[in-house]
């Protein structure tokens, strides 16, 4: 059994250090939007575009575009992808911003991975964690609670599996989603 599954989540809710762990535990690859190839320039880019939202939305869409085929061939080859953000963050944070743009379309074009999990955590222990790494200014935006709800809803629309983690340690996390990846699978 292998696949191509989407962590999505709010910035500080252990998206990346849970997928780590999964790629760990289920000999696979963790990736993530944008890719290594992209993530130094990713900072001059977003700066770039500074007063322009669809064009940052359009960076991210090219940059899922990219690793999710990159994604699709190594699930095909049957080994596992979990991929830290893809198109449901892409999406729900461009209309968070105001993106008026039928990126749906775009949408329509671009890999498709087997599962989207959508993590939640408490809203105050996200908070501390984001404060405790260094909160960007794009992680900030999070804290504005209309930003979030719209974010949350769009997110939350698009996953197949809703998982709270609140009051789980890494492993605990680790578990909860292998179980749950393995009953989407079967």
């Amino acid at each position: 059994m292998a696949g191509f599954v989407a962590i999505e989540g709010l910035d500080g809710v252990g998206k990346s250090t849970v997928l780590n762990r999964l790629a760990e535990l289920l000999s696979g690859h963790a990736m993530s939007t944008p890719g290594p190839a992209l993530r130094s320039s990713r900072q001059t880019i977003l700066k770039a575009f500074a007063h322009d939202e669809l064009a940052k939305a359009l960076f991210y869409t090219a940059s899922v575009s990219s690793e999710g085929r990159q994604a699709r061939r190594l699930a095909d080859r049957g080994e596992w992808v979990f991929m830290d953000r893809y198109w449901a963050s892409t999406l729900a944070y461009a209309k968070a911003r105001g993106v008026s743009a039928d990126l749906e379309a775009l949408g329509k074009s671009l890999i498709q991975p087997d599962i989207t999990i959508l993590l939640l955590l408490d809203e105050q222990e996200r908070q501390k964690r984001l404060h405790a790494r260094g909160a960007t200014a794009e992680d900030l935006e999070t804290l504005d609670p209309n930003f979030r709800q719209c974010v949350l809803s769009e997110l939350n629309a698009r996953a197949d599996i809703v998982i709270d983690i609140t009051d789980l340690d890494v492993t605990g996390v680790s578990k909860k989603l292998t179980q749950a990846i393995e009953g989407y699978c079967l």
